[in-house]
Order: C-alpha cells, then sequence, then structure tokens
C-alpha cells in the first residue's frame, strides 16, 4: 500500500459498510426516546395552553408548545426581590449588546425612569445622574465608516541628460 496511491472506491467500501451498520443501529436506539419539553407555570395569552421552555440561538426562552398554530414566544425575564427605589414596583436584570448586566424598573419607559448599574439595595435613594450614564451605553451607537485608502501617488521627474 502506497499513501496517496490507494484506490477510493476500495476505501469507500471499507468504511461505509461498517458505518451503515452503525447507523441502522443507533436508529433503532433512537425510536424509544421522546424529547419532553419543560412546563413552565406561564400561560399562552394566545391559545391559553401552558408555555414551555426551549432553548434558542440566543439561549433560554418560552414559547407555546402548540407551535404550528400558535407562535407565541417569549423572554425569559430575570427579576430580583429589591423593590424599585422610585416607584416601588419589580426591578429587572437585563444585559447590555456586551454582556453586562444593568438594573431596570419594569415600568420603564412608561411611569418610572428607575435604571442603574449598581443591585439597588433595600430603603436605597436613586441617583438620575448614573441613569444617563447607563442609557449612554446602551443605546445604539452608529457604526464607524472604514476609511477610503487612498494613496498619493508621486511622479519622478527625470531630468535629461542633454550632450
Amino acid at each position: 500500500m502506497r499513501i496517496g496511491k490507494e484506490e477510493w472506491k476500495k476505501s469507500i467500501r471499507e468504511f461505509y459498510g461498517p458505518f451503515e451498520k452503525e447507523i441502522e443501529k443507533v436508529e433503532k436506539e433512537l425510536e424509544h426516546v421522546e424529547l419532553v419539553d419543560e412546563v413552565s407555570d406561564v400561560q399562552c395569552e394566545k391559545c391559553g395552553r401552558m408555555m414551555v421552555y426551549k432553548f434558542g440561538r440566543y439561549g433560554k426562552f418560552l414559547a407555546c408548545p402548540g407551535y404550528p398554530e400558535c407562535k407565541n414566544a417569549k423572554p425569559i425575564i430575570e427579576t430580583i426581590d429589591v423593590p424599585c427605589p422610585k416607584c416601588g414596583a419589580t426591578v429587572q436584570v437585563r444585559k447590555t449588546k456586551r454582556k453586562r448586566s444593568y438594573y431596570i424598573c419594569e415600568n420603564n419607559p412608561t411611569s418610572c425612569d428607575y435604571i442603574s448599574w449598581n443591585k439597588p439595595k433595600e430603603g436605597e435613594k436613586w441617583n438620575p445622574e448614573e441613569a444617563e450614564e447607563v442609557k449612554k451605553e446602551t443605546a445604539q451607537k452608529p457604526r464607524k465608516t472604514a476609511k477610503k485608502n487612498t494613496t498619493k501617488t508621486t511622479t519622478k521627474k527625470v531630468a535629461k541628460k542633454t550632450k
């Protein structure tokens, strides 16, 4: 046997025979496996079924189990036990595009404007200057445009020698 000179059909036959048997064996075993989604305590607003936890591209989320008929889905909202220092409502934990956590009132922006980088403490007074800092970072920044690559061409003057 020489390296690089073996017939490709022979290699395929040697590989595919055992591989095909292995695939058939695994398919028979998988017939017994049933995937069951974890049911949540949240009811679907559209059809009334209890929503289930699903895993997607960006992590865990809630989805309706009657998918083709009902396409309702929602994000999972993380909350903390401390009430909003400004209005007393529930405080949610959200993440920026850079995965940094911040704390925001559930009533923001309708009736309350509480937002902070720091977890609120029981009885804490709220600082509105910090809210401006958080809003600036979480706001979408304009994209930088690529600089045009311009090169200056210089012409060389060739002095002609005259005799």
